[in-house]
């Protein structure tokens, strides 16, 4: 058996001489090949991340996938709104105004904040005789484990009570 290096080459097979071109590098600073080389060294870094979870991915169950999601806010699963009430120590008639006031708006009244106090669809901030505040309240039946972060959620942004608008209903 021959090898192929072994046997000689025919005079007709002449392969001509041809010089190598002559490449230069692109002339680049110190700084910009050190940021090149990074981006080179650094990037299959960055694309094994993405493959790896994209193949993690695969062998998970929809289940499993929807708990990897990020939880929800709690405001999410609130009702915000505004109370706004007369100042007590107003007198009748800037009583009465305002609730002609909300009967020509047509804002509900909200006897559970006291008397007179209404629902305004607009902010009242900085208006002169009405004392004017916020109730967020839970949108439905909240699970234990809901009802506990809620509480959490109240108590870690100092949100006292305010049990006359609903049961878990805190004042902002």
């Amino acid at each position: 058996m021959a090898y192929a290096n072994a046997i000689m080459a025919s005079p007709a097979i002449r392969m001509p001489s041809v010089a190598m071109p002559n490449l230069r590098r692109p002339r680049m600073s110190q700084r910009t090949r050190a940021l090149l080389m990074m981006g080179i060294m650094i990037s299959p870094t960055f694309l094994a991340d993405d493959i790896g979870y994209g193949v993690k991915r695969l062998f998970k169950t929809a289940d499993q996938i929807a708990e990897m999601r990020a939880p929800d806010s709690m405001l999410t699963r609130a009702r915000i709104f505004q109370v706004a009430c007369p100042a007590t120590d107003s007198p009748t008639a800037e009583r009465d105004r305002w609730t002609a006031e909300a009967a020509l708006n047509g804002w509900p009244q909200y006897p559970e904040a006291g008397k007179g106090c209404f629902k305004p669809e607009r902010s009242l901030y900085g208006i002169v005789g009405l004392k004017v505040f916020g109730v967020a309240c839970p949108n439905a039946v909240l699970s234990v484990a809901d009802q506990r972060r809620w509480v959490a959620y109240a108590a870690n942004h100092d949100w006292a009570p305010y049990p006359q608008a609903g049961e878990g209903c805190v004042d902002p």
